[in-house]
């Protein structure tokens, strides 16, 4: 996000007084059924805070950002792999929410499409464009989930005057601040994952702030990586359970 495209040095100080909430939040559950199709909930939260001010600027008038949230999509304009979208609007706090559910048919062709898709965009959260998450079929019953995120370059770009320097940065630790990106897995059996895996084995959970998307901060979950046990035959359900596998 270009802030001193459109805000002035006075805007931002203003801006980082009201972000001190934050300015969204992204969440996305998938749970991965039997047969090999998933759901997954994705929720993004908007500061109305920061709705309100950037409204009021003149090169970007636009207070709701969710206003395409509960829009119908027609089936022939859905992504390969994709068999319907749902949004639904609510709100937490000061968040106004949009959480949307997803039916994924072929998780495969649906990572396939949302990668062709980030790779034609030339807007977004570029550290969430940039992840390039995918999944591929391991082996029969299991697919892989393997990605990374990385932090976005310069997100503000190079100041004009001095002042703007730390304007800006007021702005990018008001609105990162206890804001993450959360992702979360569950089927029948997660294995070889890189985030906090449930006791249970049946859940991953990947949680990073979003303040490592905007700088590199060591010891951060960057990479994201899981196989998806989503059926298992019972000859694999057996050496399991006498410690064969």
């Amino acid at each position: 996000m270009r802030w001193r495209k459109f805000l002035g040095r006075g805007t931002l100080i203003a801006v980082s007084a009201v972000l001190l909430t934050g300015c969204f939040d992204f969440a996305a559950d998938s749970t991965f059924r039997p047969d090999g199709t998933a759901q997954v909930t994705a929720e993004i939260g908007v500061s109305m805070q920061l709705a309100a001010v950037l409204a009021n600027q003149p090169r970007v008038g636009r207070g709701d950002f969710l206003a395409d949230c509960e829009k119908e999509r027609p089936a022939d304009t859905l992504p390969a792999g994709v068999t319907s979208i749902k949004g639904k609007r609510g709100q937490r706090g000061d968040m106004a929410l949009c959480t949307y559910v997803i039916e994924v048919s072929d998780p495969v062709a649906a990572a396939a499409a949302q990668q062709e898709a980030r790779a034609r965009s030339v807007s977004g959260v570029r550290g969430l464009d940039r992840s390039q998450l995918k999944i591929e079929r391991l082996r029969e019953g299991v697919y892989r989930l393997s990605g990374a995120f990385k932090p976005i370059d310069n997100p503000l770009g190079k100041p004009d005057q001095p002042g703007e320097a730390l304007a800006a940065n007021a702005v990018l630790m008001a609105m990162m601040t206890n804001r993450y990106v959360t992702l979360t897995v569950s089927a029948a059996r997660i294995e070889n994952a890189t985030g906090d895996v449930q006791a249970d084995g049946r859940k991953v959970v990947w949680k990073l702030p979003l303040m490592a998307l905007v700088k590199d901060t060591p010891g951060m979950p960057y990479e994201i990586k899981a196989d998806i046990v989503y059926a298992e035959s019972w000859t694999a359900k057996a050496k399991r359970w006498f410690g064969l596998d």
